[in-house]
């Protein structure tokens, strides 16, 4: 893994590795300019580990090598991956590693 995806959901750096993968097979040189390590507030995807900002050679083929993986491009211009999720979804703190939605646990337990 590289060291611009720690703290990022598995989930999520699995998208992003696939997308980079990609660019170097294009030749296209890509580059991870931002991680986890900058994030916002509950609102910002960033902040639960989806999202990051990628540059390389060619943005049209990193747009559409990006939404072949199913990685949408943010009106900031960063990446988020959230396997159709919502900052909702997010904001119940049960979206697990893998980016599905766990079950809410019943009063009581655990």
């Amino acid at each position: 893994m590289r060291s611009e995806f720690t703290g990022m959901l598995p989930g999520a750096i699995e998208k992003f590795e696939a997308l980079v993968a990609a660019l170097e097979t294009a030749g296209l040189n890509p580059r991870i300019t931002g991680g986890y390590a900058g994030h916002g507030g509950d609102a910002d995807l960033r902040t639960w580990g989806v999202v990051c900002n990628m540059q390389c050679d060619d943005d049209s083929v990193l747009t559409n090598q990006a939404a072949s993986l199913g990685i949408t491009i943010q009106e900031d211009g960063s990446l988020a991956y959230t396997a159709g999720l919502t900052i909702d979804d997010f904001q119940t703190l049960r979206v697990g590693p893998d980016l599905t939605l766990q079950p809410e646990n019943k009063e009581g337990e655990v």
